[in-house]
């Protein structure tokens, strides 16, 4: 595609509020310079970024990096983003993912309906302002966000994990984690009573590129220390779901 954001590549709005630490886009685009583009508005606002520059590339990003939100091309050569939508949101991995599909070409009310039907979050056509277009990523990014993952202060029965302090109290009382640990745990909590897939840990928490082999191995050790700090009642709502991950309890 050859349109580009147009206007400066400063902050947006202050009422669209700060990023929240660890916030990921998927970029999906095989325009090299568009991609790029793009790349530098969303990290200058403080998003990280992913890219994916061969779309056939795109359900394994999503699926190991997990990222917050996806931003797609319609037209990826001879792929159709709206497609790529539509398998994303089959897949139980990557379902929940919003994504905003983009388009340059595609821009009639039919092919913008049939990105919706596909479970497109929304539909943005080119050019776009750089401004505009973080104001529509933080838009659905709200419309996902739970009160757990906007949270500095993270809780459940007797515990409180304060994410800024880097400090966990149970019953009133501070327990000693590992930054590893305190990761896993805040992990958990914000997703508190939905499954947080193996892959995810491993590669947010050890913060190793999509191409390392996950080591279930070491999430599992690390786990089961976390269980074992937080004692019986609260380490027992960290359920192992096999195949797929961990949830905390409800």
């Amino acid at each position: 595609m050859s349109q580009t954001p147009s206007g400066s590549s400063g902050s947006s709005s202050p009422n669209d509020g700060p990023v929240r630490p660890g916030t990921k886009i998927l970029i999906v685009e095989d325009n090299p310079s568009f991609r790029k583009m793009v790349k530098t508005v969303l990290e200058d606002e403080g998003f990280l970024v992913i890219e994916a520059e061969d779309p056939s590339e795109t359900a394994n990003l999503a699926k190991t990096h997990q990222p917050n939100l996806i931003l797609m091309d319609v037209v990826l050569g001879v792929v159709s983003g709206i497609e790529l939508t539509q398998k994303l949101k089959a897949q139980p991995y990557t379902s929940t993912i919003p994504v905003v599909l983009l388009s340059g070409a595609q821009t009639d009310e039919e092919f913008q309906l049939q990105g919706f039907e596909e479970g497109a979050d929304d539909y943005i056509l080119k050019p776009i302002s750089n401004e505009l277009l973080v104001a529509k990523v933080k838009a659905v990014l709200r419309r996902y966000a739970s009160a757990e993952e906007l949270a500095d202060v993270l809780q459940a029965e007797g515990l409180a994990l304060d994410v800024k302090a880097r400090k966990v109290m149970v019953k009133s009382q501070p327990v000693a984690l590992t930054r590893k640990e305190f990761d896993l745990l805040t992990a958990l909590l914000r997703k508190r009573g939905q499954v947080v897939y193996t892959t995810q840990l491993y590669h947010t928490v050890w913060g190793y590129g999509a191409s390392a082999p996950v080591d279930s191995h070491t999430v599992k050790v690390h786990v089961s220390s976390l269980r074992s700090k937080l004692g019986p009642e609260l380490g027992k709502k960290i359920v192992n779901v096999p195949g797929l991950g961990y949830r905390f309890e409800n």
